[in-house]
């Protein structure tokens, strides 16, 4: 063990059993773009016979950065991606809500490893190539745990909690799944695009909030017709609710005791408006579009959208998307 990895084992030790005590911390990184590759396609693309090389350890045990990149070719552009190792039964490309949008990718949030129905890619390395029919995913975001670390914090592997960062631009972020078991480390990862978002530094330390009740048995929001999630991505995730009185819907509470309740499935819903020219978007259509439930909107170049659009997207927390 060296002395990054001392570091890191007595850092979660600390945060196991300040848990325990009720101060519920845990250690953030974002993910980049990357792809897992199946041993199979290692070798289609680098030869027969190939193994992947170690760059550099990850914070989850036996995962590394590799020195191999491969180019995922796309309908609009290309992107340079960093393989990440060990081989995996099934290829998949791990990417962002920008990346999907830039090259054109229908985006679908998906736990890790659920790539059934998601878009497929090309990955390419000099003159080898590999046409894959499925596995381009955003992955959903998500707290890894030892069984010893999810019993100091008195979770269990599938429990919805939120993550509470702090700073200048401080939030809450919610449907954060719990993933236990004895090849996972206490780290919750989010993307690229989320990290940006709140202005989060990898290794920020953030508090583990509880889902209240009230929010978790209220009913889903309304859909669009083109759902961001494609089907057969993953539902009924439990989610971590107090044994206590629950919190106001407008509130995050402490995790305490409890017993897991259902949640529902990871989605977001996007109003596309892109289709429409020179659309006038006014703060009215963003309000009316909040109480839909509405998550994102995008819209073309040319569309006309007014300050007070802007704020009320802000104030609501609606991601304004520019085709």
């Amino acid at each position: 063990m060296n002395e990054k990895e001392l570091q890191g084992a007595v850092l979660r030790i600390v945060l196991t059993e300040l848990a325990r005590a009720g101060e519920r911390f845990v250690p953030v990184n974002s993910s980049n773009r990357h792809v897992h590759l199946s041993q199979a396609d290692v070798e289609r693309l680098f030869g027969a016979g190939y193994r992947l090389t170690r760059l550099r350890d990850l914070e989850q045990p036996d995962q590394y950065a590799c020195n191999e990149t491969v180019t995922l070719q796309c309908e609009k552009g290309s992107l340079s991606l960093r393989v990440v190792g060990p081989a995996r039964k099934e290829t998949q490309i791990e990417l962002s809500y920008t990346d999907c949008y830039k090259l054109g990718v229908p985006p679908v949030l998906r736990m890790s490893g659920d790539t059934t129905g998601s878009p497929g890619c090309t990955l390419v390395n000099g003159e080898c190539r590999v046409a894959l029919d499925h596995g381009v995913i955003i992955a959903a975001r998500h707290l890894h745990m030892s069984p010893a670390e999810a019993e100091g914090f008195g979770l269990r592997d599938g429990d919805v909690v939120a993550l509470q960062v702090d700073g200048p631009r401080a939030t809450v972020l919610e449907n954060l799944v719990v993933r236990s078991g004895e090849a996972h480390s206490l780290e919750a990862h989010i993307d690229k695009d989320e990290a940006n978002a709140c202005g989060l530094r990898d290794g920020q330390l953030c508090r583990i909030l509880c889902v209240p009740r009230a929010a978790a048995a209220a009913p889903k929001p309304a859909t669009v017709p083109q759902p961001i999630s494609a089907p057969g991505s993953s539902s009924a995730l439990k989610t971590f609710v107090p044994a206590a009185k629950p919190a106001t819907p407008t509130q995050a509470t402490p995790v305490g005791a409890t017993a897991p309740a259902r949640a529902p499935e990871v989605k977001t819903t996007m109003l596309d408006l892109s289709a429409e020219p020179r659309r006038f978007i006014s703060e009215e259509d963003v309000l009316a579009a909040a109480r839909a439930g509405h998550k994102l909107i995008r819209y073309a170049g040319d569309a006309i959208l007014t300050p007070l659009a802007r704020d009320a997207a802000s104030a609501k927390g609606i991601e304004l998307i520019e085709l």
